[in-house]
């Protein structure tokens, strides 16, 4: 099976744990106080994403990519519990497919014959979000995306 490439570089992504790093990060916002979850507010959550280079300088979330933002951290980490516990969850898993879908991912392939998943928005919100479905694409092409039953 052909490497998912994601990286201008050419990088495998099966040597790479960021992918996964990355995905356990924008997880792992959400704590049991409201008032430390860096994701809370519009702004708070602009801050943080530009903190995890998936935010340019210049963008800002509007109010409804701000909700989107905070239901896509919920599928993950909802799919991810299912599978610590070593279950199947289909509706976590419909919900992170319709959440990741805002990504709008093609697949682009080079003269070398390279292929590698880029975002086809022009917006900012689209294009984290399609940093985050590629995250999740090249976990589960390292064999690093969780499974139910397989642990982490």
């Amino acid at each position: 099976m052909p490497h998912l490439d994601s990286s201008a570089s050419g990088d495998s992504a099966s040597s790479d744990p960021a992918p996964l790093h990355l995905i356990q990060s924008f997880a792992g916002t959400l704590s049991a106080d409201p008032d430390a979850d860096p994701l809370r507010t519009t702004e708070a959550a602009t801050a943080w994403l530009r903190t995890a280079g998936l935010l340019p300088a210049e963008a800002r979330l509007t109010t409804s990519e701000h909700a989107a933002l905070l239901r896509l951290r919920t599928s993950i980490r909802d799919l991810l519990a299912a599978h610590a516990d070593g279950r199947e969850d289909a509706e976590a898993a419909a919900r992170l497919t319709k959440a990741l879908a805002d990504g709008r991912l093609v697949l682009v392939v080079d003269p070398a014959s390279t292929v590698r998943l880029a975002s086809a928005a022009r917006a900012s919100y689209p294009n984290l979000v399609a940093s985050i479905a590629i995250a999740v694409a090249e976990s589960a092409d390292s064999d690093a995306w969780p499974r139910p039953g397989h642990g982490p």
